[in-house]
């Protein structure tokens, strides 16, 4: 919950290039990982097929309505480098982007994304290399149509 407090962890936030409201076809949300095991340190556990079979949904549970995600791809990607779109300029290319993120996947998913769905991109820190990034996508299923009070 938050507090306002300060907090060392810091807190997950929202790319300023993508909607906070998850209405565009990307969302990109960023988290530190933490060596405790806390904020988004358990998305490196997705490099290993075995984790992915284990949890292939994660739930997001936000003040308009909560949404589960089917996770469709991990990947390895460097920071320094530009790997994550928000734009696309018809279905096609993000259709192509979507099997681009499946075939470099560290782990296999039977998640079908069709042109009108909507992803989430989560981000945090890996240590391969210099500047790596772990990155997990999933398509955003909507619970049932629901406002919270």
């Amino acid at each position: 919950m938050f507090t306002g407090k300060a907090n060392s962890m810091g807190s997950p936030f929202v790319d300023y290039r993508t909607p906070g409201d998850f209405s565009r076809a990307v969302t990109i949300i960023y988290g530190h990982y933490m060596k405790n095991g806390s904020m988004f340190a358990s998305l490196a556990k997705y490099k290993k097929q075995s984790y992915y079979d284990a949890h292939p949904v994660m739930e997001l549970y936000t003040p308009d309505g909560d949404y589960t995600i089917e996770l469709f791809a991990g990947m390895i990607a460097n920071g320094s480098i530009e790997f994550l779109r928000r734009d696309f300029d018809d279905d096609d290319d993000y259709l192509a982007y979507i099997e681009t993120l499946k075939n470099a996947s560290t782990f296999r998913s039977n998640v079908t994304v069709r042109a009108d769905d909507r992803i989430v991109a989560l981000i945090t820190c890996s240590y391969e290399f210099s500047d790596a990034r772990y990155a997990v996508f999933g398509k955003l299923v909507p619970h049932a149509e629901m406002k919270r009070p």
